[in-house]
């Protein structure tokens, strides 16, 4: 059986289509997609951000809670509690399959997992690093006139204020290496989910005739910068709009930093990156139905987050702001067998650390006790139940939880400071805090997730480069 494992990251659950109830976002192909499909309703990750959910999905163990000491080196930007190399004790996805004799192929755009330290290439006998997105240190140097690359940047960036102006200035600084790194795209085929997606393709004629094969496809867009061709832009954004056109977010709990036609204008970039994902993920099965592999295979679909765009009055991944833009995401498996779907899957939560045990289940395989996530295969056959132990999920980020359960969200500090309530059935949308009037429930909550995180919630994080955490995530760092 023919295995293809398809992440995409910061892709939101209510802007994948009709399926998850947009009717207005361009996504054919993830609505077809999802016809043939187990589709989740209730998928989040264990904990975030980009590499806490890679670790959890191919090594099927928790990453909540983190490490309290964690010692390597790495010239990464990003410093956060869980975004560390996957352990050596830990078995990979691909370490399991080769054992099986499977043949394994890693194709990535996600280039914080190819940094060297980072372990995520162990076990592969094929992988691909698609180079360039973000902060990638891949081109150095700028062709042209700086003139030409100031006035680039100039155009994809907030009117600078004296109120915005540092994190004005860091979106530049982030802005002038992406820029350098695309400096020689000529058409849409040169974009990152192209690449990615076509060097996937490329991996599946090659390999068709390996019956036990596996590919691992991770596309980081639709992550920021969100630069989609302009005619993707052009389909969502306001046509009376004629400021820049907003590629890079300014992380925090304000949305008061960029006026609201920015705001609007960046919404319409990032929709435009999800249609553009789209696009490139129907090129792809389309390629695996043109070579006959796609009804014979399993084929997994995942997001490892959303994105807060000021929904809740945070723009960005802020731990503080853990709503459903955040974390609800979609969670789709076509198994290697034809079915009617979508079959809906709405009673149990689920996560990332699920998929690993669910292609042993799928296999036929029995599950190594270190898993900890489920089998999801089940749901082929039985009726959408509540698996044991699956009435609530809790999710890290930093030095924050969240708890949910069908009745109640509680965001909270580790230490029990800066708890937001919601009482889910009298407010679905999270917009009324009532953690100070339901202290017992604060508690209550608070105690699954001691327990989930064995006693050992992390409270302190130390950085070389800002002084607590909350500068992280509120833009007061230095690169």
């Amino acid at each position: 059986m023919k295995i293809f494992l398809i992440i995409l990251d910061t892709l939101r659950k209510d802007h994948t289509g009709k399926t998850y109830g947009n009717d207005w976002i361009h996504t054919p192909n993830f609505d077809k997609f999802a016809n043939d499909c187990l589709v989740f309703d209730k998928a989040y990750p264990e904990a975030l951000p980009t590499i806490p959910v890679r670790r959890a999905i191919h090594t099927g163990i928790r990453t909540f809670p983190f490490d309290k000491d964690v010692n390597f080196r790495s010239d990464d930007f990003v410093e956060a509690p869980g975004w560390t190399p996957i352990p050596n004790n830990q078995t990979h996805l691909s370490e399991y399959l080769n054992a099986f004799g499977y043949l394994n192929t890693f194709i990535t755009s996600t280039y914080h997992q190819y940094k060297p330290c980072m372990n995520f290439q162990l076990g592969f006998d094929e992988w691909h690093a698609v180079r360039g997105h973000e902060y990638d240190k891949y081109i150095p140097t700028w062709e042209g006139s700086n003139s030409k690359l100031r006035k680039i940047i100039k155009n994809h960036v907030p009117e600078r204020t004296e109120e915005n102006y540092y994190e004005v200035q860091l979106q530049k600084i982030l802005l002038k290496k992406y820029f350098k790194n695309i400096q020689y795209y000529k058409s849409e085929k040169d974009y990152m989910p192209a690449k990615t997606f076509q060097k996937a393709a490329e991996s599946a004629e090659l390999n068709k005739n390996v019956n036990n094969y596996l590919c691992v496809v991770d596309e980081f867009d639709p992550h920021e910068p969100w630069d989609p061709p302009n005619k993707y832009y052009e389909l969502y954004k306001d046509k009376s709009y004629s400021g820049s056109k907003i590629i890079q977010p300014i992380y925090g709990n304000s949305v008061d930093l960029i006026t609201n036609e920015e705001l609007e204008s960046m919404k319409a970039c990032y929709a435009g990156e999800v249609s553009l994902c789209d696009r490139w993920f129907g090129f792809f099965i389309e390629k695996l139905k043109e070579m006959d592999l796609y009804d014979s295979s399993l084929i997994i679909f995942i997001s490892d987050h959303g994105h807060n765009f000021g929904e809740h009055g945070s723009v960005g991944k802020v731990p503080q702001y853990m709503f459903p833009e955040l974390v609800d995401i979609p969670f789709m498996i076509k198994p290697p067998e034809k079915i009617k779907g979508p079959i809906r899957v709405n009673s149990s939560y689920i996560y990332d650390i699920d998929i690993l045990p669910t292609i042993f289940g799928f296999l036929e395989k029995d599950i190594p006790n270190e898993l900890e996530g489920r089998d999801l295969s089940i749901f082929l056959d039985d009726k959408d139940y509540v698996l044991e132990n699956r009435d609530y999920i809790t999710c890290g980020m930093a030095l924050w939880t969240l708890c949910k359960d069908d009745e109640y969200a509680l965001i909270t500090g580790n230490d029990k400071t800066e708890q937001k309530l919601f009482d889910l059935a009298q407010d679905p949308n999270w917009q009324n805090n009532v953690a100070q009037k339901n202290p017992d429930i604060c508690d209550q909550l608070f105690e699954k997730i001691k327990n989930d995180a064995n006693n050992n919630l992390l409270t302190e994080f130390h950085s070389d480069r800002f002084e607590n955490f909350k500068a992280w995530y509120h833009n007061t760092y230095e690169l």
